[in-house]
Parts: C-alpha cells; structure tokens; sequence
C-alpha cells in the first residue's frame, strides 16, 4: 500500500496523466477551472498509480471509471 502512496511520477508519466485527462476535459468541454476536472484529475492519477501506465490504458480505465462517468453525465 505504501507504494501506490508514494509514487513518484516522472516526466513521461505526468505527460500521459496531464493528456488523458485534457482529452477527458475537452471531450465534455469543461473549463480548467471547473470542480469536475479536479475530482477527475485525482481520479486520472490514482487510476495511474493502480497500473494504468499508458495513455490508452490510462483513457480506458477512465472510460470504465462509475464516478467519471457519472460526472460526465452530469454534463
């Protein structure tokens, strides 16, 4: 457990977390700002840590997330 705590992202890795989630945001067209992207952003970095290391694992884990969706629909 202390592992996933304590991740610690390189480069690449917040490279691939900040375009998911910019594809995520800009899908619902939701502003930087928004309340929504920050709860999706701890999401998108936790679904990271859980081993979603690519950005087309990182996207379909997102994808099949219950809480994004239900943000999405939201919107």
């Amino acid at each position: 457990m202390s592992s996933f705590i304590e991740t610690t992202f390189r480069p690449v890795d917040l490279k691939i977390i900040d375009s998911a989630l910019e594809a995520w945001r800009n899908h619902y067209s939701l502003p930087k700002d928004d309340p929504d992207v920050s709860i999706a952003a701890e999401i998108c970095i936790n679904l990271f840590r859980e081993g979603n290391r690519t950005l087309d694992e990182l996207q379909k884990a997102m994808a099949r997330h219950k809480a994004l969706n239900e943000l999405a629909a939201r919107h």
